[in-house]
């Protein structure tokens, strides 16, 4: 009998620690990393990661992923899978990260077709030796995992991952072959379906498969759990008959601790195979409790020191809660959501001619997987959730790619997937248990009631929209989304036909996070307006003025791209203000040079904290836009 332990984590974005429990970090989690090795020591025991570290998150974007490595190198991993989202920056990037880690990268499963070899630099297999046991170490991805990725090079060819792991394992196990190895481990980068169905199509071949891509906790019905966890429920795990699949959560929250008893029988050769004869698996969560790791504490604090201080201020106040959860967001509608398919629907409507029927956004498009508030919420907080780079576009599309656009966003439920749709100006009704391409039942469009806000006694935001009109297959929308998803990419290839007309390219777009920002700026730029005048009536038209001034500049530059339209003087202003630096208003905002004066958000904050939270405070609420259907 020999043993093996294993500690495992995937899909992990932001090096430092979120404000609720568990708390995460990877200072927290290199010191468990190295409490595990000197617990059971380098020889019997081993650190695998199941991909997703390059991208997504604040951090990534200002660095291209490197800000990851260093802290990633301390771990002492041991070998990794690439997950998705490691491409975002493109394959030659991807290569340059790779080089500069420690650890080997495997892709079993995607090559270059060229060359023979899997993409970027990674490897078909890996081989370890713990304990006297030899390990083959393969990694798998699933055939959707291609669609969410853009920019991959034609010379891409996938091979099925069931094929492959079953081609792979033989080769590796063969006894007269090179490798001989006595136990085949899966890193894969998949949905828990596919990594279910890995499981059961394999189970003579590959004996553990530990899976990333899904942001949940998973352990499988073949392994024991032990530390008092109970084992939950999860969608897509209703086909799990007994297999060895653990899935470790995200974001350096949690880990898993496999301990494996490894046993030698007869086979039907007449020689002898190892195999695990017990696995149990600790469920370890990354709380406050445990102390951060002083050297990679060191290497996060260099990391985002130029940073920190700017995403720990305060944008915005939120009555209820922001749920951006991947198990929310990928299933069913949400009110935070909701908020940003909102404020979409209307941000570039002053810049272009025609009326903008719909926003559409998918549920991956949403990346912190945390709740956020009641309470305050940071210009962090607003990166965290909307940490990709590309733009919000505006685009003209048929009511049949429309139609066949959210026909594929609702095909995999239950499974957590992120083409999941969210909408503004959209009631969508769908059956979930029907066949996949055939769910929609009846869409149409709705608008709010019209009032003005900037006026007293305004309309109640909470109210639900009216329907308008039903979809009609043949005429032409007018839809603001993500270029990601006009491109095609995550199922949303119905998007991007010949006949797709653009009036807002990508070019001319602006980033997601950044319209949601300058939304929450725009507020506090007015609040602060208003704190500085002293007769209330001065303040309704000090307000008016600049929203007319806005307007105008809009208008009266129809012609030039909507980025011109909303990035230059007042709301440029607005954004110096949010990281803590001050503003001027400006003439052309505000007549009366009298009010020209320039105003700190710290001094507003600390004369009138509830004035500025009143002012700058949102309740998003789910409005039936998204409604499941039983025929």
């Amino acid at each position: 009998m020999r043993n093996l332990q294993i500690l495992h984590f995937n899909d992990v974005y932001h090096l430092l620690p979120r404000k609720q429990e568990p708390v995460g970090g990877v200072a927290r989690f290199a010191t468990l990393v190295k409490e595990f090795r000197a617990k059971y020591g380098t020889d019997s025991s081993c650190v695998l990661f199941s991909g997703d570290l390059f991208n997504p998150s604040v951090e990534s974007s200002i660095s291209k992923g490197k800000h990851m490595i260093p802290a990633m190198n301390n771990l002492g991993v041991d070998v990794a899978c690439l997950g998705n989202h490691d491409f975002d920056f493109g394959v030659p990037i991807l290569k340059a990260l790779i080089r500069m880690t420690n650890f080997p990268w495997l892709l079993s499963n995607v090559l270059d077709s060229e060359s023979g070899n899997p993409v970027a630099g990674g490897k078909s297999f890996h081989i370890l030796e713990k304990n006297d046991l030899k390990l083959g170490i393969i990694g798998l991805v699933e055939k959707e995992w291609l669609e969410t990725i853009p920019g991959l090079p034609s010379t891409l060819q996938y091979k099925d991952f069931i094929a492959v792991g079953k081609e792979l394992a033989a080769r590796l196990r063969d006894p007269n072959g090179p490798y001989a190895v006595d136990l085949v481990i899966a890193l894969t980068h998949s949905r828990l379906p596919n990594d279910i169905l890995l499981a059961k199509e394999t189970q003579d071949e590959i004996d553990l498969i530990l899976g990333g891509h899904d942001h949940f906790y998973y352990v499988g019905k073949g392994c024991e759990v032990i530390n008092g966890w109970i084992r939950e429920e999860v969608d897509g795990s209703g086909e799990d008959n007994g297999v060895r699949v653990v899935k470790s959560g995200t974001d350096f929250r949690e880990l898993s601790i496999i301990e494996c008893e490894v046993d030698e029988i007869d086979n039907e050769e007449g020689g002898t195979i190892k195999i695990i004869k017990k696995l149990a698996v600790t469920r370890q969560e990354v709380t406050s409790s445990i102390a951060e790791d002083p050297d990679v504490t060191e290497i996060t604090t260099s990391a985002t020191s130029d940073i920190k201080a700017k995403m720990s201020r305060p944008v915005a106040y939120t009555l209820t809660q922001w749920d951006c959860r991947s198990t929310e967001l990928r299933t069913r509608e949400t009110a935070f959501g909701n908020f940003i398919a909102d404020l979409m629907l209307y941000a570039y409507q002053p810049c272009i001619s025609h009326k903008i029927d719909c926003s559409l956004l998918c549920g991956g498009t949403i990346r912190s997987d945390s709740v956020y508030g009641p309470g305050e919420v940071t210009l962090g907080d607003l990166l965290e959730i909307f940490p990709f780079e590309d733009t919000v576009v505006v685009i003209r599309i048929t009511g049949q790619q429309l139609w066949d656009a959210l026909e594929s966003a609702v095909s995999m439920v239950p499974k957590q997937e992120g083409r999941f749709p969210i909408a503004s100006g959209l009631k969508i009704e769908y059956n979930p248990k029907a066949d996949p391409g055939h769910r929609l039942r009846n869409i149409w469009f709705t608008e709010k009631s019209n009032h003005t806000p900037l006026e007293e006694n305004d309309a109640d935001d909470s109210e639900k929209a009216i329907i308008i009109e039903k979809l009609d297959l043949q005429k032409t929308y007018t839809v603001c989304t993500r270029n990601y998803m006009a491109a095609g990419y995550d199922g949303y290839t119905a998007l991007a036909q010949p006949n797709t007309q653009y009036l807002v390219d990508n070019e001319n777009g602006i980033l997601l996070s950044t319209l949601v920002r300058r939304y929450f700026i725009g507020l506090y730029y007015v609040n602060a307006i208003k704190f500085n005048m002293s007769c209330e009536a001065r303040t309704k038209e000090a307000v008016l003025k600049a929203a007319a001034s806005w307007k105008k500049l809009a208008e009266t530059k129809r012609e030039t791209t909507a980025y011109k339209h909303v990035s230059r003087h007042t709301i440029q202003d607005a954004l110096n203000l949010s990281v803590g630096e001050t503003v001027k208003m400006r003439e052309e905002d505000e007549d009366d040079s009298s009010n020209n004066n320039e105003i700190d958000d710290g001094e507003i904050q600390s004369k009138n904290t509830e004035f500025v939270k009143d002012w700058v405070t949102i309740a998003p609420i789910i409005e039936d836009r998204i409604v499941t259907v039983d025929y």
